[in-house]
């Protein structure tokens, strides 16, 4: 049997809860809708939030291209899938990766690194949680 994964949003979209088939939102948001995730956010390359969901505690930008992204209580990094992508503001050549409670941020939280050829440089992102 074969299972299709359907994805919509900003990229990448999962169900936080199902009932009967139909997908829950997770939370209520604060500027950003993201129903079928469990936190979402908007970040500029200063650090800057942008947009985001109640469930994204706080954003800080803890040198070139690194970024710390906080979660809620109610959301569990060491539980989540990450997934960032880099804004359209974003140079061609430029990268971004996700990891979950890095020793270089606080608990229960998400890093994300940006960077250019290889180098690390401050680029604007989305990233969802789900």
């Amino acid at each position: 049997m074969r299972t299709k994964l359907v994805l919509a949003g900003v990229g990448v979209a999962t169900v936080g809860a199902t009932v009967g088939g139909i997908a829950v939102a997770a939370d209520t948001t604060s500027t950003v809708q993201a129903p079928y995730a469990q936190a979402a956010a908007s970040v500029g390359p200063s650090g800057a939030v942008v947009q985001k969901t109640n469930t994204i505690a706080s954003v800080s930008k803890t040198g070139t291209g690194a970024y710390c992204v906080v979660l809620a209580s109610s959301v569990d990094a060491a539980k989540a899938v990450p997934a960032a992508t880099l804004s359209t503001a974003a140079a061609w050549d430029s990268e971004v990766r996700v990891s979950r409670n890095s020793g270089a941020c606080a608990a229960n939280s998400i890093r994300v690194t940006t960077g250019t050829n290889g180098a690390a440089a401050d680029q604007p992102f989305y990233l969802v949680i789900s």
